[in-house]
């Protein structure tokens, strides 16, 4: 388990997603706890895909559900901790790590029965690695909940320190391993 006081941390977009459901006891504790010591440190990059996310789902909706996808959003908006940056620092070491892992690393995701096309597949490995950016310009430890995109960012850094001078590792947690 992780000691919450050990933050602060940077959650991705599927980790802040998967705490904010956390149906396990010990996670919603795990959380209460972090929080009374830290806030929320995401990327701006996760800020993009969760309005983008809910604009997808915004558009595809019947008039009469749009209303509620709206005040989820909004209500998103409103509960934001601290939104890191993509600054020239963070859009430097996320280029770096784009040309050292040009190709996603995981196979397409499946949701209702579709694959992921390539350009989603791209633009989510893209993002992936711009929010890894920002974990190691802001020297926070990056929670994830998908091991698979994360792992191969942080083996190419380690076979590559020279490119990331002064950043030390990627530091990685599951959520799993939180509670």
């Amino acid at each position: 388990m992780v000691n919450p006081a050990s933050g602060p941390f940077l959650f991705d977009t599927g980790a802040e997603s998967w705490l904010g459901r956390a149906e396990r006891p010990e996670a919603r504790h795990w959380m209460r706890e972090y929080l009374s010591h830290d806030e929320i440190y995401i990327s701006a990059v996760t800020v993009l895909e969760r309005i983008r996310g809910y604009s997808l789902l915004w558009r595809r909706a019947a008039e009469g559900n749009r209303e509620r996808i709206e005040a989820a959003r909004v209500a998103y908006l409103s509960t934001l901790g601290r939104v890191w940056p993509l600054d020239g620092a963070v859009a430097v070491v996320a280029g770096e790590i784009m040309a050292l892992v040009p190709d996603p690393p995981t196979p397409p995701r499946r949701r209702h029965q579709l694959a992921e096309s390539r350009q989603e597949r791209l633009a989510r490995w893209r993002f992936d690695g711009m929010i890894a950016a920002t974990a190691l310009v802001a020297r926070m430890p990056l929670i994830h909940n998908n091991a698979g995109d994360f792992e191969g960012i942080r083996s190419a850094i380690e076979l590559s320190p020279e490119r990331f001078p002064n950043l030390g590792p990627l530091e990685l947690i599951r959520c799993a391993s939180l509670a």
